[in-house]
């Protein structure tokens, strides 16, 4: 289950050069199927781009300032790919938390430092519903990850999985 909480934004275009890539920063969450996506896209091994501790079922990528896969000029070596972590792609609207209760449920909300809200596309019930199929996704992922966890498998064997 996804839980939006937030105002709803009217507008929104993606302004990753103005702002530099702010929403490239901080270790961005990613889950077990993130990881095994982005591994076979670049044929990188998980331990170079990830922390493989997890937190019930999420990673975080590596990074210093800003987001390993950001090349100098903002744009994403994930984005041509197709692979680019679940919450990445659900941009603008970004991670607040996970209840891990009888039902996992996913909280979102729109972010609040974005130079391209407010202008560009219209938003309607499109990108709603691209957003909670793709929470949906991240908490299935995570699911499938905490089921695989509780069978003995490790990290390692869960992201390795195919």
């Amino acid at each position: 289950m996804v839980l939006i909480y937030s105002t709803p934004i009217e507008k929104w275009e993606c302004a990753y050069k103005e702002c530099g890539a702010k929403c490239c920063t901080g270790g961005r969450e990613v889950t077990a199927g993130d990881i095994r996506r982005i591994a076979r896209a670049t044929g990188l091994k998980p331990e170079k781009f990830v922390h493989l501790e997890d937190e019930k079922g999420l990673f975080r990528l590596k990074n210093g300032d800003r987001c390993v896969f950001l090349n100098d000029d903002y744009s994403c070596r994930l984005h041509k790919r197709g692979v680019k972590p679940i919450f990445c792609r659900m941009y603008p609207f970004k991670f607040e938390g996970v209840i891990y209760a009888d039902e996992i449920v996913l909280k979102v909300k729109v972010t609040d430092n974005c130079p391209g809200i407010g202008r560009g596309h219209k938003i309607g019930e499109d990108l709603e519903a691209t957003i909670e199929e793709l929470g949906n996704k991240f908490v299935n992922e995570i699911k499938d990850f905490l089921r695989l966890k509780g069978e003995g498998l490790s990290n390692e064997s869960i992201i390795g999985r195919d």
